[in-house]
């Protein structure tokens, strides 16, 4: 009978693992305890903080159907009312001019977004709600008629009836920042809103039930929280930036020029 060559140790009509093979295997088990070594609860923050910013994806496009629909943007939620009470989650009233009111029939820009209006989630991923902050002239019911006594003329001369709240010369009030001001680089300037989770900390954020969490001490931070019990904010300056040890907001903003352009696409601007 013929003599068969098989490796030492190895019976004829095995086969043995190519380098190519065990390398596969080798990364396959890297990757497992890699995977192992991080914390779980760093493994539920990252999936957090991913489903908050597919959320607020979300959100940006909830906010420019609104504005097509309606020709503005929506005034803010009350931040104080829980989830099961009258008004929750909806934007607040409009005075006889249009403006937005608080629940002390006080004009007002800040509060939570109001996701009932809009149709998205009430909290990002940790369970706060979304801080809103818009700039009047952008959230102004626009007029049923011509503008009249109480109702201000546009910047510039349009048709009749006005189809929205805002002209091509319109500028939000807003400015988000790197840093705090003075400090911090404007990488956004003069939005008409801002819509900011408060991450994982929540620090400053509110919750379902209508309450605020603690201030932090980050001074970027304080810039993005509501204060006076939810009536009001610091300035009119926002941060967005890198995470840090003390700092985990998330921030979108709307920008005048996509506003301007989703108005003339549907025909209400200029």
């Amino acid at each position: 009978m013929p003599s068969v060559n098989t490796p030492h140790g190895q019976a004829p009509g095995e086969d043995g693992f190519t380098l190519t093979e065990l390398a596969v295997v080798l990364v396959i088990v890297a990757l497992v305890v890699g995977s192992l070594l991080i914390p779980l609860s760093a493994q539920i923050d990252i999936r957090k903080t991913s489903d908050t910013r597919t959320a607020m994806a979300e959100i940006r496009e909830a906010l420019l159907g609104f504005v097509a629909v309606n020709g503005r943007l929506p005034c803010p939620a009350a931040a104080t009312l829980a989830t099961a009470a009258a008004g929750a989650g909806r934007e607040l009233n409009l005075s006889a001019g249009g403006n937005c009111l608080d629940l002390n029939g006080l004009p007002t820009e800040v509060g939570v977004l109001p996701w009932a209006t809009l149709g998205v989630n009430e909290t990002d991923g940790w369970g706060r709600r979304y801080t809103y902050r818009v700039t009047q002239q952008f959230a102004t019911r626009v007029p049923p008629t011509v503008p009249g006594a109480g109702w201000p003329a546009p910047c510039n001369a349009g048709p009749n009836p006005v189809n929205a709240a805002f002209v091509l010369c319109s500028i939000g009030t807003l400015n988000v920042r790197s840093a705090a001001a003075p400090a911090g680089n404007v990488i956004g300037v003069q939005v008409p809103a801002v819509v900011i989770s408060h991450g994982r900390n929540g620090n400053g954020g509110f919750t379902p039930q209508g309450t605020q969490l603690p201030i932090g001490a980050d001074a970027d931070e304080q810039d993005n929280q509501l204060t006076n019990g939810g009536l009001a904010m610091a300035n009119t300056d926002f941060v967005s930036k890198t995470p840090t040890g003390t700092f985990d907001d998330e921030l979108i903003w709307m920008s005048r020029v996509v506003l301007f352009n989703r108005l003339i696409i549907v025909g209400k601007l200029p």
